[in-house]
Parts: C-alpha cells; structure tokens; sequence
C-alpha cells in the first residue's frame, strides 16, 4: 500500500504518525486499500478552506474514495485539520499521532464496509452511497476507530499523548471562558471550538462556543467581514454534526449539477 505525503510541512513527522497509525490497524481490513494520500487541505472548496474554521462549527479531516473505474480505493487525510489547534511542538508527540489515527481509522472502517459490506457482523445493514452520510455507518464507523484508539490507550506514550490534549484543551477553555466573560466572543468562539474539537469530552468548551457564537451574531460592531457574518447568520448551526451534514448535503447537490452539465 502507498503512502503519499503530500504536504507542505511536517512531511517526514506526518509519515512517521501514519506508519505508526496503521501498526495499530487489523492488516486484514487494510487488504484492498491501495493509497493513503496526505494533502494540507482540501482543495475541492476554497470557501471552507478560506473560512475560519471556528466560523465553520466543523473540521474537515478526511475522507474515503472508493474504488471507480479511473482509481482504485484510497483515503485521503487533511493535515491542516487534523492538526488544528495543536501547537507546533506537539506534532512530534504521541498527541499528533493519536489525532491522525483516529482519522485515519474512521476512513478505513468506510473501506472495510465498501469491501466487505460490513464490519462487525453480516447482517449490519447500510445504506448505498448517494452522497448524503449514512448515520449508521458513521456510528459504526466510529465505533471501529474508537477501538483503534482504546488500544493504542493501553500503552503509555499514548497515555502520556492524550494526556497532553487534554491538558492543552483545558487551558484553551479557560482562556475562552475569560475572552467570554470579556465581551471578547469572536476570541471566546476560537478558543472554546479549537478546546472542543481538541478534547470532545469538554462539554462546558462547546457550551462557552456556542454560547460566544450566539453572542457573536448580534454583536455590533461585528468584528467578522460581510461574507463571514453571512455565513454566521445563514450557515452555521448551533450542532458541528448538523453543520456538517447540511454542508456535506450541499457538496453533493453541487457535485451532482456539475455532473448533469457535463453529460
């Protein structure tokens, strides 16, 4: 299987984190993948790439391609993401490769399904691809990586790397929690999203972001441009996951029109 790195920095730390990522994957359910592919970012949407991700609710860190006729099956990972609010020197920890084995995990339960049509058990019951997330398989999905993560937990450079996020996340609440208490809420939203996306078990950091998001919509002056405030008011939701989905929905309407005005 090739691995393609791809980016424009951190090359050789992010192929290390994926070479140990899929020490910690079953080789069985790698059978069949022939490329996993490192870019910065995605580049198939300059709006999500240029919006700040707070503005955003959600972070884009990968996805799965299946096989067509033109490729054969690959996942792809988004560094810029998977990196997101980690500082530097932490991406040469044990936290940085946590962060991209996760997602690289969920990628490759999507492969498992599409190969297999299941993961766990025969009768698992998926939708075909149409574009729109199958919530089922995204649990499933989900589940798989979590027991990814659950054994690289097992081992201390690990535990010592989880640790770190967790660490780090909680002072990035604290600080959004006093921007918040300041009347700072485009600085409270930053920190309480880059806590939350960091450490999802922080709930009082998504509270203080989306609380400062509610703030940040009637603000006057608004610190955030005419496109930003646009989307803040038409396409943010209060849920990343209802966000996320909406946009995703919105990609393959976009794909499919395209497609139509092609043929």
């Amino acid at each position: 299987m090739l691995v393609e790195i791809e980016t424009s920095r951190a090359r050789r730390i992010t192929n290390w984190h994926v070479r140990r990522a899929l020490k910690w994957i079953n080789q069985e359910d790698l059978q069949g993948l022939h490329a996993i592919k490192v870019l910065d970012e995605r580049t198939d949407d300059p709006e999500y790439t240029k919006r700040p991700r707070y503005l955003s609710g959600f972070v884009y860190k990968g996805h799965y391609e299946s096989k067509t006729k033109d490729r054969d099956p690959r996942v792809v990972l988004f560094t810029k993401d998977i990196y997101f609010g980690i500082p530097d020197l932490m991406i040469y920890t044990p936290a940085a490769t946590l962060r991209l084995a996760r997602t690289l995990a969920h990628e490759v339960g999507h492969h498992v399904v599409d190969r297999k049509g299941y993961i766990y058990q025969p009768w698992e019951n998926y939708k075909p691809w149409t574009g729109v997330i199958d919530p089922y398989e995204e649990k499933m999905v989900e589940a798989y990586a979590g027991e990814v993560i659950e054994r690289m937990l097992r081992h201390w450079p690990y535990k010592f790397g989880n640790f770190l996020i967790r660490k780090f996340a909680r002072l990035l609440y604290i600080i959004g929690l006093q921007k918040y208490r300041d009347g700072h809420y485009q600085r409270s939203a930053q920190f309480g999203f880059c806590a939350y996306n960091l450490d999802p078990t922080n709930l009082h950091a998504n509270q203080c972001y989306r609380h400062a998001m509610e703030n940040l919509k009637s603000q006057t002056p608004s610190p955030l441009n005419d496109t930003e405030r646009d989307w803040l008011l038409n396409g943010y939701d209060g849920s990343p996951s209802d966000t996320l989905r909406k946009w995703r929905l919105d990609q393959a309407i976009d794909k499919g029109r395209r497609k139509k005005k092609r043929k």
